[in-house]
């Protein structure tokens, strides 16, 4: 489910009366009939005469976001005519009898704008609106500047679609480019601030320089003054994308910022556009000349199907294809009636349609999710079917849980450079990111858990254990793969009983609870050191089985903690759950000796650099017999780190009969006496 903020607008009920009659009903009449189609009205005032309605639009209804978008909804959900008013009843804009618009326009960057429509007015008289444009203005909270800069607010809270007014004698060339920012290009912006602008910022520029932030404001150099004369008037259409991104960037939001980040129609610049220079030459006279439109990409409907059974389902059987085809056509959608049920030509105003449940939502919003028959849902009895890889990440984290961690989610969006840390791939980046932090899809749990063990640390918590169950997300030749992965950390001193002496987590604490999950799913996995840029010297390591790394796991280097703001040690295991699935081994029953066993120890003192997975693959392979089980008791490495004491433990046990000291004696001797032989290392003798 996508949650949608919304954005509180003014909208005078005089100016809906231009395109939808309301004569005959009253204000809070209105407003329910408002709200009751998805559009809230937060309030009702009075101004000047006026009655006006706080409505609260959801940011994907940029559409209704006018008087006669909202206009439009209104006429749909009344069963009335659409009107049209003085100014919205427009001619040719190619044929005034004046003149075409003699500026040249070129789109430098189609994927940045797609369209560009300019108009010329000439001898125009700039001077105050008249008293209705101004009353309209001032009642939905604009300010009226002058007749010029007026017309196109007014045309933009009328139909939704911003426009902009350059002084044409200040224009050189005079010609306008429609191109990306050149690095180190600055800009004077309308409200006086010089502005840095950068590749990734669309610039309505002249024959010389750049005189508009496209989408967003104009350049003070273009303005529009006392001693204008002659006005060309601007009406376009943007990528949200890089309007979204440059008014983020710049910290400049604006009216038309807020429409264009959120997609107006592409189809409206000459209707709107005309409408705005009819109204300046009604106000400030001059010769209107015939538009220049400019096509880099045309924008087309989309069509659309919604079949029958689907809209009786999510309606409970109440509303059927002939309630949709008339709702429909009263919204201008142009529906045709097909086999198993209607295909709608999604206007391109309407970026808000794209699939199937968009119309069953549209239906129902107008139909009235109250008047919708309430039920229970069917409650299937059958057996609950999981994916493999669902039960594998559910008994991971029972294991995990097991092991005193506690679960932690976090975020799978992050921050590039964190992405950076611990991988050399290319991550996924995030189109329209909301901020840099988290403008990347995961490669690794551990940023977000690193995070996490932060955070708990500012807030006091010194010791603690969390763990996460998540998909990682990598692409290669086969496109975006989503891997199941679990990772933990520990942090702090391990949990212990009352009176023990606090005991700080160590690699072998890791290690243990990864041996704890490769027991589970017996798969026979073999530890090897790994030298990572982000773990400790000589601390880290992975495990494999066969072909398949299984898991990494180690001591957290200290100037990667630095930079998640934390100290201390930080313990890691990183498990790929893919891997460990196609690793797990059948499960064999062993008959257990109903006689007892020998524990046997083996000290033994070696250089640092013998790992203990190279004594005990040497131990096993002297097939000793009866020799049931190897394992670490002890491991002590002195400060100087010359010589490292190792114990281990033994265990001797038969099948069929008891076994006796003395037995036990030779074979423990014959061990001792082989591995000396075959590795650096000397004996202890049996006090150790």
């Amino acid at each position: 489910m996508v949650l949608l903020q919304s954005r509180a607008m003014k909208i005078s009920r005089e100016w809906l009366g231009d395109y939808v009659d309301l004569t005959d009903l009253r204000d809070d009449e209105i407003a329910a009939r408002l709200t009751a189609i998805g559009h809230a009205v937060e309030a009702i005032e009075q101004h000047h005469g006026h009655t006006v309605f706080e409505i609260e639009f959801t940011t994907n209804r940029v559409d209704a976001m006018s008087h006669l978008g909202l206009a439009r909804e209104l006429s749909a959900a009344l069963g009335r005519e659409l009107l049209t008013s003085t100014y919205e009843t427009a001619g040719d804009p190619f044929d005034t009898g004046q003149g075409t618009t003699s500026v040249p326009v070129e789109i430098e960057a189609p994927g940045m704008c797609d369209r560009f429509t300019a108009v010329e007015i000439r001898e125009v008289a700039v001077k105050p609106s008249g008293n209705r444009v101004r009353e309209r203005l001032e009642a939905v909270g604009l300010r009226p500047i002058n007749n010029i800069v007026d017309a196109t607010n007014y045309v933009m809270m009328a139909v939704g679609h911003p426009l902009h007014a350059f002084d044409l004698d200040k224009l050189r060339g005079p010609r306008i480019v429609v191109r990306a920012g050149r690095d180190d290009e600055r800009l004077t912006t309308l409200d006086g601030v010089r502005r840095s602008i950068g590749p990734d910022t669309v610039v309505v520029a002249d024959g010389d320089r750049a005189v508009g932030l496209g989408g967003i404001m104009g350049g003070l150099d273009c303005e529009i003054s006392a001693a204008t004369r002659n006005v060309l008037l601007e009406c376009a259409h943007f990528n949200p994308t890089f309007i979204r991104r440059t008014a983020r960037t710049l910290g400049l939001k604006t009216d038309a910022s807020y429409r264009f980040e959120r997609g107006v129609d592409a189809n409206d610049t000459i209707a709107a556009i005309d409408q705005a220079a009819r109204l300046i030459v009604a106000s400030a006279g001059g010769r209107q000349l015939a538009a220049v439109d400019v096509v880099a990409e045309p924008a087309t409907t989309k069509p659309v199907r919604l079949r029958t059974a689907v809209l009786e389902t999510a309606s409970a059987g109440s509303v059927g294809a002939a309630y949709a085809v008339d709702l429909f056509t009263r919204l201008g959608m142009s529906p045709k009636t097909t086999t198993d049920g209607v295909e709608v030509a999604v206007p391109t105003y309407r970026g808000d349609l794209h699939e199937e449940s968009d119309l069953v939502e549209e239906v129902l919003r107008f139909f009235g999710y109250e008047n919708v028959p309430a039920a229970l849902p069917r409650v299937s009895t059958g057996d609950v079917q999981h994916e493999p890889m669902h039960a594998i990440g559910e008994q991971v984290r029972d294991l995990l849980v097991g092991c005193g961690l506690s679960e932690a989610v976090t975020y799978s969006f992050i921050n590039p450079d964190h992405n950076r840390i611990f991988s050399d791939e290319a991550p996924i980046l995030i189109e329209n990111a909301l901020t840099e932090n988290v403008a990347s899809m995961r490669l690794s749990i551990l940023p977000g858990l690193l995070e996490a063990v932060a955070f708990n640390r500012n807030y006091g918590t010194r010791d603690g254990a969390l763990f996460e169950v998540g998909k990682i997300y990598r692409r290669d030749s086969a496109g975006i793969q989503e891997k199941a992965t679990a990772a933990f950390v520990l942090f702090g001193a391990a949990p212990s009983f009352p009176g023990d002496a606090r005991r700080v987590h160590d690699y072998f604490d890791v290690k243990g609870i990864v041996e704890a999950i490769l027991e589970r799913f017996h798969v026979a996995g073999s530890f090897s050191p790994i030298s990572r840029a982000w773990i400790r010297q000589g601390q880290g390591s992975e495990v494999r089985s066969g072909e398949h790394t299984v898991a990494t796991l180690g001591v957290i280097d200290s100037s990667v903690l630095q930079r998640f703001d934390t100290k201390g040690d930080v313990q890691y295991a990183e498990i790929d759950l893919d891997a460990l699935a196609v690793s797990v081994a059948a499960w064999e029953m062993h008959p257990v000796s109903r006689y007892p066993g020998v524990p046997m120890v083996l000290g033994l003192l070696h250089a640092p650099d013998l790992t203990y997975r190279r004594l005990h693959e040497t131990i096993q392979s002297l097939a000793i017999p009866h020799l049931l089980e190897i394992g670490l008791r002890d491991r002590y490495v002195p400060e100087d780190s010359t010589r490292v004491k190792t114990t281990l433990g033994m265990w001797y046990q038969a099948d069929g009969r008891s076994l006796t000291q003395e037995e036990v004696a030779g074979f423990h001797e014959r061990l001792s006496t082989r591995l000396t032989e075959l590795l650096p290392v000397e004996l202890l003798g049996p006090d150790l």
